[in-house]
């Protein structure tokens, strides 16, 4: 069956009345009175602003600091064109995007699939194949998509009449991640796939002239990341949300001013999560209905930013192309040559 069809196949569940939260619910009475794509995204990103946990996504929705995000809308309209058109448009967007990228026009991008039945489907398997279904549409080079599996994509950026290539990260956020272990990852309106690059970001801003140098752009990307871990609890109604700091004593706090959500002596290199953070579908989490601190859920305790350095990785190392962009030919503007990465959740963890 084409995800298309599994959508089709999902129960209306007309009637049911579930919450997730005030600023979700809100949300959602916006999108779905509303028909325009474009209007669609404001509201999308006006929620972004207030309620994501990843202090780049807000700020790139906020159009400051000249992150730059694009959004492209897939809605019931394009569902019911069928599986070629969707695919098309799905193709077409990642090539606009692209376009925009290698100008410096964006950083992240956001495909969101704002559709009634991905609103109340909870997590299940039939949730699992839709989201492996449409992650096939986009990333062609790597399908069939599994889960528990780190995917990236590949963000082109002109410099000086040469064409890079850098790794970005690739993320499902879903309404019914609400109040279960994959709480950081909701989001209103259905689902998004987010991607975004933390080093095309660092280099488009030494591009447009506002960091000196690479070191200096990522000191300041990276404290957004370390304030962005355990800042996800929006609506939980609980202290604990589903990542968190790990400490170090002997770390001395390199924020000026310390959100409440980043603990004194936190440490500056790994931190924790109930899900590998940078995984594409967090299978169990997906898959089955959890709780946020179930003892019985996996803990992730090695999560590393320490990739956040302007050192030059060699050609197969695994954080090759992260800060220093891969150069390519300009006709491999489309090209992905990051391979998927298999999550392992133990203290060698490598990414």
């Amino acid at each position: 069956m084409s995800v298309v069809d599994v959508l089709g196949s999902l129960p209306e569940r007309e009637g049911e009345l579930v919450s997730y939260g005030d600023d979700i619910d809100k949300a959602n009475e916006l999108l779905f009175s509303e028909t325009s794509k474009s209007k669609k995204e404001a509201i999308l990103l006006s929620w972004i602003k207030l309620s994501q946990p990843c202090m780049l996504g807000r700020i790139a929705a906020s159009n400051k600091k000249n992150l730059k995000l694009k959004v492209f809308v897939i809605d019931e309209n394009d569902v019911a064109q069928g599986i070629v058109h969707l695919e098309t448009y799905l193709q077409m967007c990642r090539k606009t995007w692209k376009q925009a990228c290698a100008k410096g026009e964006s950083d992240a991008v956001l495909y969101f699939f704002n559709l009634r039945k991905l609103v109340v489907t909870p997590p299940s398997e039939e949730l699992v194949e839709i989201f492996k279904g449409l992650s096939d549409l986009i990333f062609h080079e790597y399908a069939p998509v599994s889960t528990d599996v780190i995917y990236t994509e590949a963000v082109p950026l002109v410099l000086n009449g040469r064409l890079f290539l850098y790794k970005a990260g690739v993320n499902f956020f879903h309404t019914t991640a609400h109040n279960t272990a994959n709480h950081d990852r909701r989001v209103p309106g259905g689902a998004v796939i987010s991607i975004n690059s933390v080093g095309h970001y660092a280099n488009n801003l030494i591009r447009a002239g506002l960091a000196s140098d690479l070191d200096a752009a990522i000191v300041s990307i990276r404290k957004l990341a370390w304030q962005s871990i355990g800042n996800g609890g929006v609506s939980l109604g609980k202290e604990m949300t589903t990542s968190w700091h790990n400490t170090d004593p002997a770390n001395t706090c390199p924020l000026h001013e310390r959100p409440s959500t980043v603990p004194e002596g936190f440490s500056i290199k790994n931190y924790s999560a109930w899900y590998h953070t940078d995984v594409l579908i967090p299978g169990r989490l997906t898959r089955n209905i959890t709780t946020v601190g179930d003892p019985c859920l996996e803990q992730w305790k090695w999560l590393t930013i320490e990739y956040f350095t302007s050192r030059q990785y060699e050609l197969g190392a695994i954080d090759f192309g992260m800060f220093h962009g891969y150069p390519v030919d300009l006709e491999a503007l489309l090209f992905n040559p990051f391979p998927p990465i298999r999550a392992m959740n133990s203290p060698n963890l490598v990414y």
